[in-house]
């Protein structure tokens, strides 16, 4: 802002710094008066142990009998072999002497059994956990969406094979296609087992054969009957004309020797050339199973012959394809074939070609058939099936915990019996029979009975559950309606097997479905009691942490935004605030401290109240009573 010009700056700086200083001031005072109310002031504490309490399990109910004449009972235990013996029938026992012993080798190796048993329930309640969770994170099957089906296309018709099938391929073959060049080849349908003549092999590679121009003879005698021969010669057998019914006389033979005589120089040329035996063969291929030259009758004789043929291949050289087809039908796909060139017969043409020729155009018979693809999510199960899966699997898992308890349990048992293995009496009194172990089996009774006669005992019953948190020697509380007075009893024995009924007062604490085990415990101060007397009992089931926690009373214990704390009293002898850690709360009224900031001998002050500062002198560190003036140890008005 704009101060006028005879405006006294001075005056103003003046003003400033003074507020500034009274400022100063007042915070200076106000802390002054606070560390002096601290620091004259005085609050009452309190030792912890005072304050807070132990916390030794839940309490359990349970009914049972006063009597005055206790009996120990031993039986035998098929799992149990007993090692030694230490007294015999008619010996005076006491409480805590040693009866017997049982092998601990057995007991150990039971417990080493329950403990594999035990783990492997966890194991499997373990796997039954992540088949849940799998179960849980499947994605259900979703029915895709199927396409209307096309309609199946027409099969294209198979024409009807118009070529002639050839097991034998001869000069008068003809082929069902082509000129016999090399680009447009002679092409034969063939069996597998087709053969090749002669004849069709000569016209193949342009050979004339011999057959078909005989080879003129000189006739020696002009006489008209051997001129007549010749003409038949070239036609005849390569064999000489067998004279008919021969005369078995030696004598007829020179008389008839000069009639052939001019024949021979006709005949001999004649077979010569066309001797089949000596003829080049193809061989080295399955095709070529046997060469067909001529066909002669079955005597041997004169050829047999053949009518004129319809067809005669040209003299070659030409180039001819051989194929087999599917049902031997030239329009379906080729199976296998061969190619001889009559110019030159490579020494592969065996070879089989496996692929179909270029020019060879087969029919597309087939159609493909378009198929489904199914997007299933991962998953084959409903969301029906997934929600019944998973419920079943959940009720595995229910089961499989109880199952895990039992193991537990028994291990828990198997252990008892091996700190157990050395069995001592409960009561006062006089050993009343001893009898061998196969007897007291085979009658199903006690081989060893100690009968007691002083004092009273209470017979009860307890739950398996506690079993492990109960222990001889501990002590449970009982009452009499009858008389109204509340006894103290430590428990004696607790036995080893379940009872056969449990038709015991049962508080609601537990399992009614578990079994229970019957217990003695020993009345030391019996005033009042009568024989079978009822009594209600308590007893007390340790718990696991339950003696080295501190409880601590709710009302010393405050939270700021820092969390719970106390005022707990310093090595200076004042007060001062000190965060904790706490845990649950007990009877209501009592906090767990899991901090170990706190301990029973330390002291704390209540946290309320116009002495409770931070820095104020503890008062009370040494008597811990209340003598301060009708202020309690709260600090409040008593």
């Amino acid at each position: 802002m704009n101060l006028p010009a005879n405006f006294p700056l001075k005056k103003v700086m003046i003003t400033v710094v003074s507020v500034v200083i009274v400022i100063a001031l007042i915070i200076t005072g106000v802390t002054v008066a606070v560390n002096g109310k601290a620091a004259n002031a005085t609050v009452d504490v309190e030792q912890v142990s005072n304050i807070s309490t132990q916390y030794w399990g839940d309490q359990s109910s349970t009914y049972g009998n006063a009597t005055s004449d206790f009996v120990q009972e031993l039986y035998p235990d098929k799992e149990k072999a007993i090692s030694k013996i230490f007294v015999k029938e008619g010996d005076t026992v006491k409480i805590g002497d040693t009866l017997l012993q049982y092998d601990t080798t057995k007991l150990q190796l039971k417990v080493e059994s329950k403990e594999l048993e035990e783990k492997k329930k966890k194991y499997e309640l373990e796997q039954a956990e992540k088949e849940l969770t799998k179960l849980q994170n499947t994605a259900p099957y979703v029915a895709p969406v199927i396409p209307e089906p096309e309609p199946e296309p027409t099969p294209t018709p198979v024409p009807e094979s118009q070529a002639e099938l050839y097991t034998e391929i001869t000069e008068h073959s003809k082929p069902f296609k082509g000129a016999g060049t090399k680009e447009d080849p002679y092409v034969f349908l063939c069996t597998e087992d087709a053969v090749l003549t002669k004849g069709f092999l000569l016209k193949l590679l342009g050979v004339t054969d011999p057959r078909a121009t005989p080879t003129p003879t000189p006739t020696p005698t002009p006489s008209a009957e051997p001129t007549a021969q010749p003409s038949e010669v070239p036609t005849a057998a390569p064999q000489p004309t067998v004279t008919p019914e021969p005369t078995a006389e030696p004598t007829t033979a020179p008389t008839e020797a000069p009639t052939p005589a001019p024949i021979e120089p006709t005949e001999a040329p004649t077979p010569a050339p066309i001797e089949p035996t000596e003829a080049p063969t193809v061989s080295g291929m399955a095709w070529f199973k046997q060469m067909t030259f001529t066909k002669t009758n079955e005597t041997g004789g004169e050829s047999v012959p053949t009518p004129e043929p319809d067809f005669t291949l040209p003299d070659g050289p030409f180039v001819a394809r051989f194929e087999v087809h599917e049902q031997d039908n030239e329009n379906l796909p080729l199976v296998k074939g061969w190619q001889m060139d009559g110019d030159k017969i490579s020494a592969g043409f065996f070879n089989e070609v496996i692929s179909e020729p270029d020019d060879i155009q087969m029919p597309d018979l087939s159609y493909a058939d378009p198929g489904i693809s199914y997007d299933t999510g991962g998953s084959m199960y409903t969301a029906e099936e997934l929600q019944q899966m998973i419920a079943d699997k959940k009720q595995q898992i229910q089961d499989l915990k109880l199952n895990v308890k039992q193991a537990a349990h028994d291990l828990e048992k198997a252990k008892l019996d091996l700190e157990n293995a050395t069995i001592k009496s409960t009561v006062n009194g006089v050993v009343k029979s001893l009898t061998d172990l196969d007897t007291a089996m085979s009658t199903s009774s006690p081989f060893l009975v100690v009968s007691g006669g002083d004092g009273f005992y209470i017979t009860a019953s307890l739950n398996e559950s506690l079993l492990g948190k109960v222990h001889v020697g501990d002590t449970v509380m009982a009452s009499s309606w009858e008389n109204g007075q509340m006894y103290e009893a430590e428990i004696v024995q607790i036995s080893d097997f379940p009872n056969d009924n449990s038709n015991y007062y049962y508080d609601g604490s537990s399992n009614p479905n578990s079994s229970t085990y019957q217990f003695t415990a020993r009345i030391a101060d019996a005033d009042g009691l009568k024989n079978g007397m009822g009594l209600d009992i308590t007893l007390k089931a340790a718990s696991d942490n339950a003696s080295n926690a501190i409880y601590l009373f709710k009302a010393y214990i405050r939270s700021d935004d820092g969390g719970k704390y106390v005022l707990k009293v310093g090595d200076d002898n004042r007060v001062h605030k000190t965060y904790i850690k706490t845990g649950k709360t007990i009877y209501n009224q009592y906090l767990e401290i899991k901090s170990d900031t706190l301990t029973e001998e330390d002291y704390v002050a209540f946290p309320y109240g116009t002495s409770a500062i931070d820095g104020a002198k503890a008062n009370g560190t040494e008597e811990n009573t209340d003598e301060n003036g009708g202020i309690d140890a709260r600090g409040l008005d008593a």
